[in-house]
């Protein structure tokens, strides 16, 4: 996930350099969208007007982000192989949640929204999360992430598992992590401050998956 302020950091300096040219052009077109989102809003900036300003046709734009929503949402696919990576050796019901967590919890380090939690800028998260919380659009393909991360994280399911048993089990693991993804913007739209939803991911995820092992200890096998 970008951040607005992942382009403007000097921090990222380093990173781009390392880029081949194909991403760094990548990058310079999700940068420029990024930053027309932030003076305007996702909905009133469109693919022509990102192509013209990041100096490349519409074409090489939406060959290198087939929709308009993934410029802002760019991890969603690296999100997907990740879980299922996680997931690639578990061996039971206990294990698939464990790893389910731990990807989770790598993500409250590393991820787009850590990122911005972490930024040096102000208000950074909550620009952001706004940007999500003020378009349909977006809304809606976060949302939509959610079926591609259940549908991962069933395929990994062990195979000893009744196909209504994992249809159900990939659903609860997947709104899991749904909940966890989501309470950040939850936040900001209560008006939250970046210090205590920074200090409050842990407990969150915590509670919940808490909870979905004490739902499965309980259902029948």
């Amino acid at each position: 996930m970008t951040s607005t302020t992942d382009s403007m950091d000097p921090r990222n300096a380093p990173i781009r350099e390392t880029l081949t040219a194909k991403e760094r052009r990548r990058a310079r077109i999700s940068d420029t969208a990024m930053m027309l989102f932030a003076e305007r809003g996702f909905d009133a900036v469109s693919i022509a007007e990102i192509a013209e300003a990041a100096e490349v046709s519409k074409m090489t734009v939406t060959n290198h982000f087939a929709l308009k929503e993934d410029l802002v949402f760019d991890e969603f696919a690296d999100d997907v192989r990740r879980v299922g990576t996680e997931m690639a050796s578990v061996g039971s019901l206990d294990q698939a949640v464990d790893a389910v967590e731990r990807y989770c919890a790598e993500r409250e380090r590393s991820g787009g929204t850590a990122r911005a939690l972490a930024a040096r800028t102000p208000g950074a998260w909550q620009g952001f999360a706004g940007l999500v919380l003020g378009s349909r659009a977006l809304s809606l393909r976060f949302h939509a992430h959610y079926l591609d991360i259940r549908d991962a994280i069933a395929a990994a399911l062990p195979s000893s598992l009744a196909p209504a048993d994992v249809a159900v089990t990939a659903w609860m693991l997947a709104e899991a992590v749904h909940l966890v993804d989501w309470w950040p913007y939850d936040q900001v739209a209560r008006g939250a401050s970046t210090a205590s939803i920074r200090a409050g991911r842990v407990a969150v995820r915590e509670r919940a998956f808490a909870a979905l092992r004490e739902g499965l200890a309980r259902a029948p096998r």
